[in-house]
């Protein structure tokens, strides 16, 4: 079957769906139907992975009984359409009646523009392998291991229908490449780079991968120290945003509308108060024309726009859905997403709220100024434990791996940092923002120095360190293997 067919088939089954949600009990019915394909390529150490995926499904969202149903089905048959439908009005009728459901959204254009690159139709499994190839270096410097290797192209239509008379079809096509080394020159070490685009040809292969060698270089041989106490911070773009998870991706939990609603944040209740320094505005830009998460509308048909949560340090308003946004009093900026980024299959999961491209303003100062007010402290590029701090008072404890700053210069990298503290002090604290930014998959963010943060280090075991020696020593006599490659 066709592209051209299959979109025909998916529309025409979300329009019988539609129908007999109407004629069986519904009040209001969303259809959400998709028809994506994508190319997964992996290598890792020596062995490589690779897939074709290809998602379709059918998703029905119906409010009845003042409360909301949900199901979906991978089926194009009529009777498993009906029978979806009916699973989702049957879900809404077993729930208790929700005194703030109110309709979807109503039709509404969205004025701005996406470009599309047609040429990431066009791309061919092939093709898709002869970009990734391009990424893998002949040779590396000594000591320098290729640890994996990933790349993905990801194309297709999705459909949204509504009782209320939405009617969009969205093509989209992105794709992204990523590379990562390993580091033997001392403790072993490793660092990873990857970049997205919705343009063809905009990543450049080679780049991405001598930017992975340069960073894995720059972190090679960690030193970790025993010190405690309170020191300032420079938190870089991916210590703030980065691929595997920031710091701030912690904010971004603490600002949606439906913790806000329940008053599972401390943010609750803090509209038009000051949370951050003056010079400090965090914006959500799900119509910035290359990420890969850009989008014209979101999950709910309601237009997206470029939002400022935080504006000169006062908090302006949260990430909204059309119900959150009901029940705070407010209007929706079009928040809503499908299985969110690197979701999985959108058609299995009903509208949530999440961030799209986060974006924060730059500053008026250098990284090299930065550095230079910093007497002794940090530079910190990744945080681990993201997921296990507190997403209501934003408190976390993380280790984090990065550089130890003396005299305003970087002396060495450093790893096994231990930080804690809270988001809203942590961003109360903020003294300096650098006018760099570094753009990455969803987000495009400054280098931001924190004045003070608390610090806990703890040198290696003296019998950890003998031991990695002596590892070493067999090693480069070829009596073992080395672990690590």
């Amino acid at each position: 079957m066709s592209e051209y067919d299959l979109n025909k088939k998916i529309q025409s089954a979300l329009d019988h769906g539609l129908l007999y949600a109407k004629k069986t009990g519904s009040d209001h019915c969303e259809a959400f139907g998709l028809n994506q394909k994508s190319y997964n390529l992996e290598i890792e150490k020596d062995k490589p992975k690779h897939n074709i995926g290809i998602l379709h499904g059918l998703a029905f969202r119906v409010i009845a009984n003042n409360a909301q149903g949900f199901a979906y089905t991978s089926s194009f048959e009529k009777k498993d359409i009906e029978m979806t439908v009916k699973m989702a009005i049957q879900c809404a009728q077993t729930k208790k009646q929700d005194p703030d459901i109110k309709p979807f959204p109503e039709p509404n254009r969205n004025k701005a523009k996406l470009d599309l690159d047609e040429d990431l139709f066009k791309l061919d499994s092939d093709q898709a392998a002869e970009v990734f190839e391009q990424m893998l270096p002949s040779e590396l410097p000594k000591n320098l291991y290729f640890l994996m290797a990933m790349g993905f192209t990801s194309i297709g239509d999705s459909f949204l229908k509504t009782s209320q008379g939405i009617d969009i079809h969205d093509r989209d096509a992105g794709y992204g490449l990523g590379i990562g080394y390993l580091s033997a020159h001392g403790f072993p070490n490793y660092d990873f780079h990857f970049e997205g685009s919705r343009t063809l040809g905009q990543v450049k292969p080679k780049d991405v991968s001598q930017i992975a060698i340069d960073k894995t270089l720059k972190s090679a041989k960690p030193q970790t120290m025993s010190l405690a106490g309170d020191y300032p911070i420079i938190i870089t773009p991916e210590g703030s945003y980065g691929l595997f998870g920031g710091l701030l991706t912690i904010l971004d939990t603490l600002l949606r509308g439906d913790k806000a609603s329940r008053g599972e944040t401390v943010y609750a209740d803090k509209i038009g108060e000051q949370i951050a320094p003056d010079n400090f505005t965090l914006t959500d830009d799900p119509i910035h024309p290359d990420m890969i998460s850009s989008a014209l509308y979101d999950a709910e048909g309601t237009p997206t726009e470029r939002t400022n949560l935080i504006e000169n340090g006062v908090l302006k308003t949260y990430y909204l859905d059309s119900y959150y946004a009901g029940k705070l009093n407010m209007e929706s900026n079009g928040k809503a997403q499908r299985g969110g980024f690197f979701g999985g299959n959108p058609a299995k999961t009903p509208p949530a709220i999440g961030t799209y491209a986060t974006m924060i303003d730059p500053g008026d100062s250098s990284l090299d100024e930065m550095l230079s007010e910093t007497k002794e402290g940090f530079m910190m590029k990744s945080f681990m434990g993201i997921h296990m701090s507190d997403l209501s008072s934003g408190r976390f404890a993380v280790t984090g791996s990065g550089w130890y700053v003396k005299g305003g210069e970087i002396k060495y990298p450093v790893q096994d940092i231990s930080v804690s503290g809270t988001i809203p002090e942590l961003l109360l604290n903020i003294d300096l923002i650098s006018k760099e930014r570094t753009k990455g998959l969803n987000n495009e963010v400054p280098y931001l120095r924190v004045k003070q943060l608390s610090v806990a280090a703890k040198k290696l075991d003296f019998k950890i360190r003998f031991g990695f020696k002596v590892l070493k020593t067999l090693v480069k006599l070829g009596i073992v293997k080395n672990p690590f490659i």
